[in-house]
């Protein structure tokens, strides 16, 4: 549940996000990844984005597109840890952040077969 860690006050996360099953109710929780992921989704890409989603894809592709995030962080780990000269390690880094978990979406549907 990082997604709803990351929602809380730090000094709450650090104290009681062990305890968050046992006190906050479920839906409380699963209002807050969503309000949270939305939140992400629109700053990174824009409402054009968001509102071109259809309703009924809108959730599995907001959840694709956090998992393509945390896919897009640890390829960037893989190049800074390279050995790659710096200037192209910047440049691949330049690239996976400009293309980001939005163009992953599109990729892993065209590899699918679907569009």
């Amino acid at each position: 549940m990082p997604t709803f860690s990351a929602h809380l006050p730090p000094t709450l996360a650090d104290l009681a996000f062990d305890r968050v099953n046992e006190r906050v109710p479920e839906q409380y929780i699963k209002n807050a990844i969503a309000s949270s992921l939305a939140s992400k989704m629109v700053y990174k890409e824009g409402t054009k984005f968001v509102q071109s989603l259809s309703e009924d894809s809108l959730a599995e592709t907001a959840l694709r597109y956090l998992k393509n995030e945390k896919e897009i962080a640890a390829l960037k780990e893989a190049v800074t840890t390279s050995d790659l000269p710096e200037a192209e390690k910047n440049s691949i880094i330049d690239m996976l952040e400009a293309g980001g978990a939005r163009t992953m979406l599109f990729m892993k549907k065209k590899s699918s077969g679907s569009i």
